[in-house]
């Protein structure tokens, strides 16, 4: 038996608000404790005694008022329902008349419907997981009487969204930052507006600072001077001043390059190893190919894969021109050897590693000016790519919304959804009180 007991005046009150029974031996695993259907109905049980103290004491409280202020009268009770994690909660909630002016006497928000701290749950696992799915979850966990269907939390999500994308305006600053690391890059979406095409794209970044929480943020379907503004306020957001030295890594896009100028930020990008890294580890795979397809020359097997490994080691050690020195010493083996040996072997092995040198040739050649010494930068301990970036992708977008999901987006549907996730991450999610 639970009771509810009321303290603090002449008298104790108490109130049975739930009996479970008999309480047997757990002979069984499943018998331990109580069971989820009895926390719901004890949940539920607590949940209405205690609106009713509530109710009675905003009552009081009216009764207070008017007897203490001049000009101010009861004018009425209205009845107002609002959903809560542990069932509807149903109160009379009086008004009060001040010299002509009827107003209610709790500061609740006239469309509210359900308390902050409920909207912030189903917002939040309405961002990470599928509608449907949340709508299974709540209502498997929760004693909800209301808005678990999977509309109302769709339809929640956009309006938050969109509620989360004004407050971030004018969001106060954290504190100030010495230093911090930008990373920028670009992702699709399936889309379902054909005006606008098939896919969708998303800029995400992600802000990196020591001693401090990394943040993330999206842009989709705005131009390239919203998205510029849009870096700048986050990177004010997270602290950044004019002293504040920031290092902004991309993929090697003239456009992410030329977003990071309009923002403001006047250091040069930096080209992330990530994706230098993705290309040499074709050739690499190409290299290590030869094993198999080209059994009878294992020697040159062997010089090539020494040479390839040797040409990633200085790549990372900031020298762009190793590529084609490594191309002038691969090629004469392979050409040689081709002519020299008797066992005939098919020329793809080879064509395909020589393809893949010059496509590294070509990718670093463009982008020479942006590559650094990145062996010295890692052992000062400071990031020499954007592997946080491509996993804050994962999670901020594609996970979601891109990868195995067969969904298609509005910009609208996708942007609010972004910002909830984007806020969610970043521990800004505000608990704003949202009409169900």
């Amino acid at each position: 038996m639970v009771k509810i007991c009321e303290v603090g005046g002449k008298r104790r009150r108490e109130k049975i608000v739930f009996q479970l029974g008999e309480i047997a031996a757990p002979i069984s695993i499943g018998e331990l404790g109580i069971c989820l259907e009895q926390g719901k109905s004890l949940m539920v049980a607590v949940q209405r005694a205690i609106v009713t103290i509530q109710s009675k004491a905003l009552a009081d409280h009216a009764k207070q008022e008017v007897r203490s202020e001049l000009g101010v009268s009861l004018k009425d009770y209205r009845r107002r329902r609002i959903q809560t994690p542990y069932g509807l909660a149903e109160l009379h909630v009086p008004r009060l008349e001040r010299h002509g002016v009827v107003s209610p006497i709790t500061n609740w928000p006239s469309n509210c419907r359900s308390i902050p701290e409920f909207d912030s749950i189903r917002a939040a696992m309405s961002a990470w997981m599928s509608y449907r799915a949340t709508e299974k979850i709540l209502c498997g966990l929760l004693p909800m009487d209301s808005g678990r269907h999977h509309t109302t939390l769709r339809n929640q999500v956009l309006e938050l969204g969109k509620a989360a994308e004004v407050s971030d305006e004018a969001a106060t600053p954290l504190a100030v930052a010495k230093k911090m690391n930008l990373g920028l890059d670009c992702t699709f979406i399936r889309s379902n507006e054909p005006d606008l095409g098939r896919l969708h794209e998303v800029l995400f970044g992600h802000i990196e600072q020591p001693h401090a929480m990394s943040r993330v943020f999206a842009s989709i379907g705005e131009t390239p001077e919203l998205r510029a503004t849009r870096i700048g306020e986050n990177l004010s957001r997270a602290g950044m001043t004019k002293s504040t030295a920031v290092t902004t890594f991309t993929d090697g896009g003239v456009g992410l390059r030329q977003l990071a100028k309009a923002s403001g930020l006047s250091t040069m990008p930096i080209l992330d190893w990530h994706h230098v890294a993705q290309r040499l580890q074709h050739v690499r795979q190409a290299a290590k190919g030869l094993k198999s397809t080209v059994p009878d020359l294992p020697h040159v097997t062997v010089q090539i894969i020494a040479e390839v490994e040797r040409l990633r080691w200085r790549l990372w050690n900031g020298k762009p021109g190793a590529v084609a020195e490594a191309i002038e010493k691969i090629r004469p083996l392979v050409r040689t050897k081709r002519q020299t040996s008797k066992a005939r072997r098919p020329v793809r092995p080879w064509a395909a590693l020589m393809s893949t040198l010059f496509a590294l040739r070509k990718y670093t050649t463009g982008q020479e000016a942006w590559m650094i010494d990145y062996a010295r930068r890692h052992r000062r301990g400071e990031r020499v790519g954007t592997s946080q970036t491509e996993s804050a992708a994962n999670t901020l977008v594609n996970k979601r919304m891109n990868k195995s999901q067969q969904m298609r987006w509005s910009v609208a549907g996708a942007r609010s959804l972004l910002n909830v996730r984007a806020a969610v991450i970043n521990g800004d999610l505000a608990p704003f009180a949202i009409s169900a």
